[in-house]
């Protein structure tokens, strides 16, 4: 048995090829019926859709929930749905650079596209943590990526090649609505269930009701301090922001309208009101005086050069 051939869940959409490519979609090359593997000669190329392209958007431009481009049966079996969205990436990768980068993720995450907007339509997240947020990198990445490693150029050649998130446009979307619920009008709020990714949360139970728009706000607020506070430095103003977010008590934690207005005050009179500030680079905690000097002066020749080149 040849390890790197094709497994039995690539088997799948092996077999469904043809089928996504009388949809308009084409697979991997890896999954078409005349694939020959190129350690056997041929080499081959990853055929990726370009769905990220003149996608159809859905009539609300403030909805950062992620696309829905298609959806159809499968033609054998009338179970199974298929769903189609954009390629996106992980909002994380690649790393942050700048205070403003992160300004600008949390911005997005809280504001009438995100959480508000959600909430705004009557729908709890429940799982909005970090590995639940992608991002449209087309233009961060503009020479695509492989769709199974992240780290690798679209033809697995080489390293993925990538801009600064602050000189292109990036949009994140939220993702898995598996846990979430939509809350008909004039029905009680309270649910119960402790699944989800955030073990944190204090108030997730099975059996006493809780408030899913808070555990929401828990959740961000939690995200934003474990992935970047307690992290890097420059961010200490939205400490207060924070630790209200994340208070143990959810009937004292800020709905999603509260937070955002707080997030926007903070910016605007505290240090990151100045662009300086904000296109400074982001320092970890733990970088070494030697190391934080290296980074600085590197990050500063990489800034000039783009300001002349540009």
């Amino acid at each position: 048995m040849d390890p790197y051939g094709l497994d039995s869940s690539e088997l799948f959409w092996s077999k469904r090829y043809n089928f996504f490519l009388s949809k308009g979609y084409t697979l991997r090359v890896r999954y078409s019926p005349s694939w020959v593997p190129s350690w056997q000669g041929r080499r081959g190329m990853d055929a990726l859709p370009q769905l990220h392209e003149d996608y159809v958007k859905i009539a609300d431009p403030a909805n950062h929930c992620v696309p829905v481009i298609d959806h159809f049966e499968d033609d054998e079996e009338p179970n199974i749905h298929y769903i189609v969205m954009p390629l996106l990436r992980p909002c994380l990768d690649p790393e942050f650079a700048t205070i403003a980068e992160v300004l600008d993720f949390m911005r997005q995450v809280l504001q009438h596209q995100g959480i508000k907007f959600m909430h705004d339509n009557n729908v709890s997240h429940r799982d909005c943590v970090a590995q639940n947020i992608m991002m449209d990198a087309q233009y961060l990445c503009p020479d695509g990526w492989h769709p199974i490693h992240y780290q690798e150029s679209r033809d697995f050649t080489g390293n993925l090649h990538h801009k600064k998130r602050s000189e292109v446009d990036v949009v994140y979307y939220f993702i898995d609505f598996g846990l979430s619920i939509l809350h008909p009008p004039g029905q009680t709020l309270l649910i119960t269930g402790a699944e989800g990714r955030d073990d944190d949360v204090p108030e997730l139970s099975d059996h006493k009701p809780y408030d899913p728009f808070k555990v929401d706000i828990y959740i961000v607020g939690h995200m934003f301090e474990t992935e970047f506070l307690s992290k890097y430095e420059g961010l200490e103003n939205l400490l207060p922001l924070i630790r209200h977010m994340t208070t143990r008590l959810p009937d004292e934690r800020p709905n999603a309208e509260t937070a955002l207005k707080s997030f926007e005050m903070i910016c605007n009179i505290s240090a990151f009101s100045t662009s300086l500030r904000t296109q400074q680079r982001l320092r970890g905690l733990n970088e070494s005086a030697t190391e934080r000097v290296a980074k600085d002066l590197a990050s500063t020749a990489r800034h000039t050069l783009n300001h002349i080149w540009s």
